[in-house]
């Protein structure tokens, strides 16, 4: 959140996470290094030192190496600056940046993905079983309707629809994992040959000296007496992990019978070191390794057409490099070809197909648009890249964190086959995507889970689950009833996005009644909206806000042939920045925390709804502004689903 980055930087040792803490280097000659540690060898160590510079010292001339958790950033900046004067700081950087983010003319560089004329069903697996915090559920070759599912604090249960209230504990590795941030019990995969071979791979994160390490290990499905266990660990890959951040989460196996692995840059934030350009590292990749062979002194072979397996420099494993945090990943079941969500790092999520020896980008690139040119050749032999551009790319308007889904491939939705159906973590979105060779055709909006989503999965059949972090349980996501066509949209309260709307606004907390239809605001100031400063990100301010708090009110008007029709979704369409209370006609309507990057819906239940009248209509928002940029504005849309 806004106001933990401040603190992390008025204050940056009072919660740093492992990876950011400073590291101590004494050579045999006595001289002494401090900086943030960025890369060990078995030849030399680099940490990064209080003046981003970076400083590589041999192994063999270490003589002792400490850690700390103290930052390497100069204490001391909070006694200097209040938490409020640095706040206005960043909002006066931030009104220096460009307000809105300009569209390429590439076609899949979305700015808003329409509702669906009929959205799909969600249909709650397992008699509503909860687990704690899931990450992934899938499903056991050639056993229709069993399944694993992954918890990230290092559980495993096996589960069968046919026994609906049973569940079966079949691994534990909680005193292992290590779980915060993007680490924990993340991905698994089965065997192509799972029935000759009984062989599950795991992929988590755990603690060895002090640093996080990426485990991808094999071990043996063993039948017991009360289900089933995952026994005989065989570690096949350990990459050491620069912090806590972007370590990937799929691994899947491909239709060559190939294991494919997804990694993050691993941080920090941006990739200042470069890892999803540099080759000589795993980080930032998709790896390909073959599990049934051994070559040289891995625990893995090296399949005969990886692209880099012969170059000087360049590890073996890499399939694909270019990447900021790879979560999801899947294959098509018709065309084999491989689908990647890449999560960006501040205004573009981005799904594409990935195909052998490319380069998609990061940190050149985030989505479509430039990002940094200080990587663009400073690998790979100098050679300019060739960056392979995502098959669509959204704003943050739309969501944060993209979930990476699969092509549907089942049989229940005919009119959907050979979509990509995939969502964002945060927004909870759920879309389809439509493309021919790389290029994109459309996209819907065709349902939202009622918590963040995390994964998506393929049953044996093709048909598609999905799996809710927060509140722990699984969907079948149905999608026979899906309208491809857009939903008719409604506006029954404009946004500053339309029309600069006029409220009344008040900066000083009012009567209690304030937000009633009765409520006299005739004192309080007129004023166009959006309501904030200048820069905030997605805003469109046309009425400076700079306190704490404020209150605001309008009125509208419904006609009798406009009210909400049966069929008709109704949302708010906000962007606040940050906490808001949204009343309609008196009654609370909306509870929003946090702040959004721009207008977002919000759906409305069906009280809300009600709440909306023949005439006049009162619209009244209380928004608390607790650090950095802010902004509300606020109105009402309606469509007509079927």
């Amino acid at each position: 959140d806004r106001a933990g980055l401040i603190k992390s930087i008025l204050q940056p040792s009072a919660a740093i996470a492992i990876g950011y803490g400073t590291t101590t280097v004494i050579t045999v000659d006595g001289k002494v290094y401090h900086g943030v540690l960025q890369r060990v060898t078995d030849d030399v160590l680099e940490l990064k030192d209080n003046e981003s510079k970076v400083v590589r010292v041999s192994a063999d001339d270490v003589e002792e190496q400490t850690e700390s958790a103290l930052s390497l950033m100069p204490d001391g900046l909070g006694r200097l600056i209040s938490t409020a004067e640095f706040a206005d700081l960043v909002s006066f950087l931030e009104s220096k940046r460009q307000q809105r983010l300009a569209q390429s003319e590439q076609p899949g560089d979305v700015r808003e993905i329409p509702l669906a004329a009929a959205g799909a069903d969600l249909g709650v697996m397992f008699d509503g079983a909860e687990f704690t915090h899931p990450v992934a559920l899938e499903p056991v070759p050639r056993r229709p309707g069993e399944f694993i599912v992954l918890e990230q604090g290092g559980r495993v249960f096996w589960l069968d629809e046919a026994m609906p209230t049973a569940r079966r504990l079949i691994l534990n590795l909680a005193e292992t994992v290590r779980v915060g941030g993007a680490t924990g019990l993340l991905g698994a995969a089965f065997h192509p040959r799972f029935s000759d071979t009984s062989l599950v791979f795991l992929k988590y994160q755990l603690i060895s000296d002090g640093h996080i390490v990426t485990i991808v290990e094999e071990r043996r499905w063993e039948s017991t007496l009360d289900g089933a266990a995952l026994v005989s660990p065989r570690v096949l890959l350990r990459i050491p992990a620069v912090t806590q951040d972007h370590n990937g989460g799929s691994i899947a196996f491909g239709p060559d019978g190939m294991l494919y692995i997804g990694m993050g840059d691993s941080g920090p934030q941006r990739d200042p070191q470069g890892h999803g350009q540099d080759l000589s590292t795993l980080l930032g990749k998709i790896l390909r390794i073959d599990v049934d062979s051994r070559d040289a002194e891995l625990p893995y072979g090296i399949p005969a057409d990886n692209p880099f397996r012969d170059r000087n420099g360049a590890r073996p494993e890499v399939w694909a490099y270019g990447f900021r945090e790879p979560w999801r990943l899947s294959f098509d079941r018709a065309t084999k070809e491989l689908w990647v969500g890449d999560v960006g790092q501040d205004r573009y999520e981005e799904v594409g197909i990935v195909r052998r020896g490319e380069d998609h980008g990061w940190n050149i690139f985030e989505g479509f648009s430039a990002f940094s040119e200080q990587f663009r050749s400073s690998f790979n032999a100098g050679v300019p890249a060739e960056c392979v551009p995502p098959v669509l790319s959204y704003p943050r308007s739309l969501g944060v964190s993209v979930t990476g889904g699969y092509v549907y491939r089942g049989s229940r939705a005919a009119q959907l086959q050979g979509w990509y159906i995939f969502g964002d973590f945060e927004s909870r979105r759920i879309w389809a995507l439509q493309q021919t060779d790389r290029q994109y055709v459309t996209s819907l909006e065709i349902g939202r889970l009622p918590t963040r989503l995390v994964s998506f999965t393929e049953d044996t059949a093709g048909e598609l689950c999905c799996v809710s972090y927060d509140e722990g349980k699984l969907y079948r996501l149905d999608l026979e009833h899906v309208e491809l066509t857009p939903a008719r949209q409604r506006v029954i309260a404009d946004t500053a996005e339309q029309v600069p709307v006029v409220w009344r606004y008040a900066d000083q907390l009012p009567s209690d009644d304030w937000m009633t239809q009765e409520f006299d605001d005739a004192v309080w100031r007129l004023g166009p909206a959006g309501f904030g400063t200048a820069g905030t990100p997605g805003a469109i301010v046309r009425t400076d806000w700079r306190t704490q708090d404020i209150w605001i009110r309008r009125r509208f008007e419904l006609a009798t042939d406009q009210v909400i029709a049966d069929g008709e979704t109704v949302f708010l369409r906000i962007h606040h920045d940050e906490d808001a209370e949204v009343y309609l006609n008196g009654t609370r309507i909306a509870t929003l925390e946090r702040w959004t990057s721009g207008y977002v819906e919000v759906p409305l239940d069906a009280n809300a709804v009600a709440q909306l009248v023949a005439g006049t209509n009162v619209l009244a928002i209380h928004c608390r502004q607790n650090s950095g940029g802010q902004y509300l504005d606020c109105g009402i849309v309606a469509y007509a689903r079927k």
